[in-house]
């Protein structure tokens, strides 16, 4: 027997003892921080996760919100947290919550691993496409106990949004740009939860794939999106009907964009587009009624 064969007889020699010593280890998956059995103090650190709760029947046990939780009404009568950017963990501790809820981004998850480490429930989640609102909605259900709301709430919703899809597949797309903001003109791009909603209103994006999200543009690609409806987004608290007369004189210098020579400019509820929650068929139909509103109308 060569060298070779006696080191493969070796390795396997150890390969066995290390077997019956420590036994087969297989890979640890990954797993949640587990739940509470039962919920009766809930703070919200978005504004979304607040209308989430409220949809599913949950408002009297919220302790906590964060900043311009303002839907519905009597969210913005609950204590504040903090900004959806910079929740204040302090503030949250006092409230003495259950249950935590807070989004994926760094700074939330940075305050649901604070709160875990010293001994708090936490849920931290992820939502930003429409499926995923719709699995964060179950997944809200299961944790606090209202499984049959939450399901129900989204069998609603996507049985509003293949309703309204279905009726604006009739007619040819609309290409639309869509505004977050003027100064600098930032628009929305392709990889977002808008440009899904624009899709199922019976939209198209009119600007092309982009590195952001929300990519800021020039005037020359204004003109060369060839846009036929503009919509901007209203800021929160100001009258619909004064910042659409503003939009119409900004967008004047673009008469050679199709939107801006045949009159169709709009500004709708900046809440129901920005927020991913469970306005978000009311959002997608101010879209649609942008869009098409002959068919719409009717």
């Amino acid at each position: 027997m060569n060298k070779w064969w006696w080191l493969l007889l070796i390795v396997l020699l150890w390969a066995a003892l290390g077997f019956a010593i420590f036994g087969f280890q297989p890979a640890q998956k990954a797993s949640a921080a587990p739940l509470p059995g039962e919920v009766n103090r809930i703070v919200s650190t978005a504004p979304s996760l607040t209308e989430i709760l409220f949809a599913i029947g949950l408002g009297e046990k919220i302790v906590g919100v964060s900043n311009y939780s303002d839907y519905p009404p009597e969210a913005a009568k609950k204590k504040k947290v903090g900004t959806f950017w910079q929740p204040n963990v302090e503030a949250v501790i006092a409230a003495k919550p259950d249950l935590v809820i807070t989004l994926g981004f760094s700074q939330q998850k940075n305050l649901a691993e604070r709160l875990r480490r010293i001994g708090y429930n936490s849920l931290t989640l992820n939502i930003k496409k429409i499926s995923e609102l719709f699995d964060a909605i179950e997944t809200i259900g299961t944790a606090t106990d209202m499984r049959v709301e939450a399901k129900a709430l989204v069998s609603g919703m996507r049985g509003e949004l293949r309703n309204l899809s279905a009726s604006a597949a009739t007619e040819k797309k609309v290409r639309v740009l869509f505004v977050v903001q003027r100064e600098p003109l930032r628009v929305v791009g392709r990889q977002t939860f808008v440009n899904e909603m624009i899709e199922l209103a019976g939209g198209e994006n009119a600007i092309g794939p982009t590195l952001h999200k929300y990519p800021p543009i020039g005037a020359e690609q204004v003109i060369a999106c060839g846009a036929d409806v503009i919509i901007e987004s209203a800021m929160t608290g100001q009258d619909l009907a004064k910042q659409k007369d503003k939009a119409i004189q900004y967008w004047s210098r673009f008469k050679n964009v199709p939107a801006v020579r045949n009159g169709r400019i709009y500004v709708i509820d900046g809440d129901t587009v920005s927020r991913l929650g469970p306005r978000l068929c009311e959002g997608a139909s101010a879209i649609a009624r942008c869009l098409r509103p002959g068919l719409f109308a009717r």
